[in-house]
């Protein structure tokens, strides 16, 4: 599949080797530096907040623009952000995830109901430990219920996550292997399940791969790094919003179950219903990205016009 790429790497391979370098070299730092801030900081949230910046400098702002800069001579337009994002793209990419969020909140709590056979008890119990771990996590950074916490949780974990988390892993990892001869569709799905995997929570993976496909799939047909960063911020502002008014730390995607107490059929319907018009709001979105290509108000001609399916 031709994909037109309006930039050029110098070599996939050697941009992958200096990413993934620089990407060790920061968990190596994070690593020593978490260490640190346990000692030094008394106060377990703050600890954890400071952290999570780290996390986002060291690990997948840094490599980006690393590997960027020491792979092309356009590095700004490598991690596609050299782009205004058009409004009218960023309008249907939010009324794509509202949609959606009735069926993600059922691939949620189906994802979360996941059981392995009694040969795999051990390992079933070692994800338990691992979820149970990461939700102690989400619990401190997202700690605190006055309107102060809420400010610093959506810039820490829905602001700077959501704008350091495209930038790693679609700015950079998705753009990189598209210049590779890997089939573009598949460039997406992987990035998605290691941008899932990445976050160790095994019952939170298939719903977080979806988001991390539709960020992909909104940053190719509209080349602009913004978009997808907006809507990775907003999806967890929700969540963050969602949590800090609930007090219960709540899967990426999962808005306030309203729907869990109706009739099986009636829930099949719901179901149904936002599939199909999930469906209907990405083939507009995709259908007005494409227009705007041809008219040129998203990009400029030399952009790739390969359908989704």
């Amino acid at each position: 599949m031709k994909k037109n790429l309006e930039y050029n790497l110098n070599s996939p391979v050697s941009a992958l080797l200096i990413f993934g370098g620089v990407t060790l070299l920061g968990l190596f730092l994070l690593g020593l530096l978490s260490q640190l801030l346990i000692t030094a900081i008394k106060r377990p949230e703050a600890s954890m907040r400071i952290a999570a910046v780290f996390q986002d400098v060291l690990v997948f702002i840094v490599p980006a623009f690393v590997a960027a800069l020491l792979s092309t001579r356009l590095p700004a337009r490598l991690l596609a952000v050299d782009r205004k994002p058009d409004l009218r793209a960023i309008f249907g990419a939010v009324i794509v995830l509202l949609v959606a969020s009735p069926a993600l909140n059922y691939i949620i709590d189906w994802n979360q109901s996941w059981q392995l056979p009694e040969s795999m008890a051990a390992v079933e119990e070692y994800m338990r430990n691992m979820e149970e771990r990461a939700q102690a996590a989400t619990e401190l950074l997202l700690g605190g219920h006055s309107v102060g916490s809420l400010i610093m949780s959506v810039l820490i974990v829905a602001v700077l996550a959501g704008f350091s988390e495209e930038l790693f892993f679609h700015g950079a990892l998705q753009r990189i292997l598209m210049a590779t001869r890997i089939n573009a569709h598949v460039v997406i799905w992987l990035v998605a399940f290691i941008f899932s995997a990445f976050h160790m929570q095994i019952y939170g993976l298939v719903p977080r791969m979806l988001l991390g496909a539709f960020f992909g799939y909104l940053l190719w047909w509209t080349r602009c790094l913004w978009i997808p960063v907006f809507m990775h911020i907003f999806n967890n502002a929700v969540v963050v919003v969602s949590c800090w008014k609930n007090g219960v730390p709540a899967a990426d995607g999962e808005v306030p179950d309203y729907l869990s107490g109706l009739p099986v059929g009636v829930q099949i319907a719901i179901f149904a219903l936002s599939v199909i018009l999930t469906a209907v709001a990405l083939r507009y979105l995709y259908l007005l990205v494409k227009h705007d290509k041809h008219t040129g108000s998203i990009s400029d001609s030399s952009a790739e016009h390969t359908p989704l399916a």
